[in-house]
C-alpha cells in the first residue's frame, strides 16, 4: 500500500498523527500417523491494521485487503471508531527512540531445506521410535511445523521499523505399556537453527519421557521440599510475571500492588526480561515502535520494575518500558524472553540436599486452577519422589496447591540448567522449601 497517499489522505480529515502496522506470515505443517502423511498445510497470512489520533482518541482500523481504496477505508474506519471512544487517556503515538538494536534473526538455512528433507526426518524419527522400546505400543504423533513472521511499522511521524524472524518445531508422542498400567510421553524441538536436530537424541528423550513414568504410585499427602524442573518453573513464571504488568496493577488484580522496591522473591531469584537476546523471539521494537531493552525485573528477590505501554507509562507519569504488544486491536502490557538468571549448581546437585522431597516434571489445569489476582493455586501433576538425594519412583495422581508469591520466596536454590519452552520463557530447575503434595 502507498503508505504517503494514507497519510496524507488521514492529515486532510483531520487525523493529527497516524501509523500503518502490517504482518506478513508464512506456515507450513505436517505430521505422520501410522507412517502415513495425516496432515498438510501450507498457508501465507496478510494483516493490516491502522491507527490515528482524531479529536484526541484513538481510532482503529484493520484490513487484510490490500487495494486502491485501501487508504480511503482505513481513514473513514478511524475517524469513526475514533468518535465512539469514550476513554479519557489521551491518544499517543510514538514518534521513535534515539536508538534501536536492529538485528536479523532471519535464518535462510530453514526454507532452503527441501520439504521432501524434512518429511524424511519425520519418518526416521518414527521408524527410530517403533525400535526403541518394546513397551511402545502406539506413535501418536510426529510432526514438524515451522512459522515465518514480517512485521513493518510506519507512522507519520517518520518512524519506518522492520523485523522478520523465522523458526521450525519437531514434536513426537508416543504411548508405553507395562503390564496394565499405560502412560504417555513426549518432546518438542523449538529452534531457529537446523543444526540441533539431533535426531538419535530426540528420539531417546521422547522415550525417556515416556518409559520412566511406568510404575507410577500417589505419595502420602504433606508439605515437601520440591524440585520444579524447567518446564513447570516456566509455567509458573509466566502468571507471576503478569503480576509485574502495569496494566494488573492500575486494576488493582495484581498481587505486586505497592510491592515496588520490595522483596517478592527469594534473594535466589532475579528474573529477566531479555527480547534483545538472539533467538527466534528476538524483538528490537515493540508494537508501539518502542525500542527494547533487556531488563531486570527482579533482582535478588526485589521487585525492580513494572512494565509499561505508552497508555499505561502516562498514567503514572512514568516512560514506557518498550513492553507495548498487541493483541487483536488493542496493545497491551506483554514480555518477550522472559527468564529466571540460572545459578551456579547442577539439578542433581539440588536433589542431592533432599533427604525426601518430591520431583515436580509437569502440572496440568494451570488456566482453571490459579487464581491469577492471589496467586493460590491446586494443580495436577506428575513425577517422582526424591529420595536421599535422587530420583526415586514416578508418581501420578497427585495433587499440588500453594501460592506463587510464597512459593517464589521460599525457592532455595536456582540450577543451572534453563530450557527455553514453546511459550518464549525460559527457566532453570528450582528449588522450593516446601509445597504441599496431595496424594494417598
Amino acid at each position: 500500500m502507498n503508505h504517503r497517499k494514507f497519510f496524507e489522505l488521514a492529515e486532510s480529515k483531520g487525523i493529527t498523527a497516524s501509523e500503518i502496522y502490517s504482518a506478513k506470515k508464512y506456515s507450513l505443517s505436517f505430521e505422520l500417523f501410522h507412517s502415513e502423511v495425516s496432515s498438510y498445510s501450507t498457508s501465507e497470512s496478510f494483516s493490516m491494521s491502522a491507527r490515528g489520533i482524531y479529536n484526541d482518541k484513538f481510532g482503529v482500523a484493520i484490513t487484510e485487503k490490500v487495494n486502491r481504496f485501501t487508504p480511503e477505508y482505513l481513514v473513514n474506519e478511524i475517524i469513526a471508531n475514533a468518535k465512539v471512544i469514550e476513554k479519557n487517556d489521551k491518544a499517543l503515538l510514538f514518534k521513535g527512540s534515539e536508538k534501536y538494536h536492529k538485528r536479523n534473526l532471519y535464518n535462510k538455512e530453514i526454507p532452503a531445506i527441501s520439504i521432501d528433507q524434512k518429511m524424511k526426518n519425520l519418518y526416521e524419527i518414527e521408524a527410530k521410535l517403533k525400535k526403541a522400546d518394546p513397551r511402545i505400543i502406539e506413535i501418536e504423533t510426529v510432526s514438524y511445523s515451522e512459522d515465518a513472521v514480517e512485521v513493518n511499522l510506519v507512522n507519520s511521524y517518520g518512524l519506518n521499523l522492520k523485523s522478520k524472524s523465522n523458526y521450525y518445531v519437531y514434536a513426537a508422542a508416543v504411548v508405553v505399556k507395562q503390564d496394565e498400567e499405560v502412560k504417555t510421553g513426549y518432546k518438542v524441538l523449538l529452534s531457529n537453527d537446523p543444526k540441533e536436530l539431533d535426531i538419535d537424541k530426540f528420539v531417546k528423550q521422547v522415550v525417556e519421557d515416556a518409559t520412566r513414568k511406568l510404575g507410577g504410585t500417589q505419595c502420602d499427602s504433606k508439605k515437601y521440599p520440591v524440585v520444579l524442573n524447567q518446564k513447570t518453573a516456566a509455567s509458573f513464571l509466566e502468571p507471576y510475571l503478569e503480576s509485574a504488568n502495569a496494566e494488573e496493577v492500575q486494576k488493582h488484580s495484581s498481587f505486586f500492588i505497592g510491592k515496588l522496591n520490595q522483596p517478592v522473591a527469594s534473594k535466589k531469584v532475579t528474573i529477566l526480561e531479555q527480547p534483545l537476546l538472539k533467538n527466534c523471539f528476538f524483538r528490537y521494537f515493540d508494537d508501539e515502535g518502542v525500542a527494547t531493552s533487556n531488563k531486570k525485573i527482579v533482582e535478588k528477590g526485589i521487585l525492580k520494575t513494572y512494565l509499561y505501554n505508552l497508555e499505561t507509562a502516562q498514567r503514572e507519569g512514568k516512560v514506557t518500558t518498550g513492553n507495548g504488544y498487541r493483541g487483536g486491536s488493542k496493545i497491551g502490557v506483554s514480555f518477550v524472553n522472559p527468564s529466571i538468571k540460572p545459578g551456579r549448581k547442577s539439578e542433581a546437585e539440588l536433589l542431592s540436599k533432599i533427604k525426601t522431597g518430591v520431583y515436580i516434571s509437569s502440572v496440568a489445569g494451570l488456566h482453571s486452577g490459579l487464581n491469577p489476582q492471589s496467586g493460590n493455586f491446586s494443580l495436577q501433576a506428575e513425577g517422582f519422589m526424591i529420595r536421599d538425594g535422587k530420583l526415586a519412583e514416578p508418581l501420578s495422581l497427585i495433587t499440588v496447591a500453594g501460592n506463587l508469591l510464597d512459593m517464589f520466596m521460599d525457592v532455595r536454590e536456582v540450577a543451572n540448567n534453563p530450557e527455553l519452552q514453546l511459550s518464549g520463557i525460559s527457566s532453570p530447575s528450582l528449588l522450593i522449601k516446601k509445597l504441599a503434595v496431595s496424594g494417598k
